[in-house]
């Protein structure tokens, strides 16, 4: 063959590759795009962000001031928030009409309170685009253990604690390129927190810790392992409706670990004091004789059977 006859097929070569590379590209968009592979185009949305905190400065004596507010952290004006502030399960609702891009919105609650009592603040808000919630206790001492009020465990998520936050993002500014989100913050769990027992380390027969707490101590058993992975996976942008910590048990006891939503792969089960080698195989040789009893996060909280 010929040097002209090389050049030729060399040529009508690059053109079929590069033919084949857009068209497949174009096809694999949809695909790339779910498994986080490839960055959605730009949209305008409403990004709603809300916060709260107790504001004890400015609490007249026999009350309690809850400051909390609504922010706008997307690229399009929000229209229509509502914005529903519930202490101790009493509810206000506002109607803000519009609230601008970077734009905060900020509010005041007085309540009267009993000291020494736990009292538990849920703020939430919604529009077309988007919804957020955020809640936080105050007055006395979350118990550490399943109580005659087991939804109370949701507090112990806590995807906006500053320090999990930036471990968040430690952990995934330094992943290996290709692995996901998931895989890097279970296998820093995994790798990172040693299973002690709550009477080694606090003395008690049940203790549950707050994330934070565990990444201090560098130790936990099962339900501190899931708390500190559900936490720093909702701090990744997980939903709620995506994320939970389960509690189950089996013929020799109770259990917790992580069930998550993989999108086309469906729900899937994580066993936090393993790390990513265990995916698929070793997860499931775990926890397959579980039966599910409860599940929750820190905004929702579900009785199973």
């Amino acid at each position: 063959m010929g040097s002209k006859s090389l050049i030729v097929l060399a040529i009508v070569l690059v053109i079929a590759v590069a033919v084949f590379v857009s068209n497949t590209t174009s096809l694999l968009d949809p695909i790339l795009e779910r498994l986080s592979l490839r960055e959605p185009e730009d949209t305008h949305i409403a990004v709603l962000r809300v916060d709260g905190y107790l504001d004890e400065a400015n609490s007249p004596e026999g009350y309690y001031t809850i400051a909390y507010s609504v922010s706008n952290l997307g690229n399009a004006t929000a229209q229509n928030v509502t914005l529903t502030t519930a202490v101790d399960g009493e509810t206000q609702d506002k109607l803000i009409q519009s609230l601008s891009v970077s734009d905060t919105a900020n509010y005041y609650r007085v309540v009267s309170t009993v000291i020494d009592e736990l009292h538990v603040v849920q703020v939430q808000a919604s529009c077309e685009d988007s919804a957020d919630f955020y809640s936080f206790s105050f007055g006395a001492d979350v118990l550490r253990s399943f109580s005659d009020k087991p939804e109370l465990v949701k507090l112990f998520v806590t995807p906006r604690e500053p320090s999990l936050v930036a471990l968040k993002d430690e952990l995934i500014e330094e992943g290996l390129i290709n692995v996901k989100d998931w895989i890097a913050l279970r296998n820093w769990v995994g790798n990172n927190i040693q299973y002690e027992h709550d009477d080694d380390v606090h003395g008690v027969r049940d203790y549950w810790q707050f994330g934070e707490e565990t990444v201090a101590l560098k130790t936990g058993d099962c339900e501190d392992f899931s708390i500190l992975l559900c936490s720093l996976l909702r701090a990744a942008g997980y939903s709620p409706d995506d994320v939970y910590i389960v509690i189950g048990k089996n013929q020799n006891g109770y259990h917790a670990w992580v069930k998550i939503n993989l999108g086309s792969l469906g729900w899937y089960n994580l066993e936090p004091q393993e790390n990513g080698f265990a995916t698929l195989v070793g997860d499931f040789l775990t926890l397959s004789d579980y039966q599910a009893i409860y599940e929750f996060n820190d905004q929702q909280f579900h009785q199973i059977s």
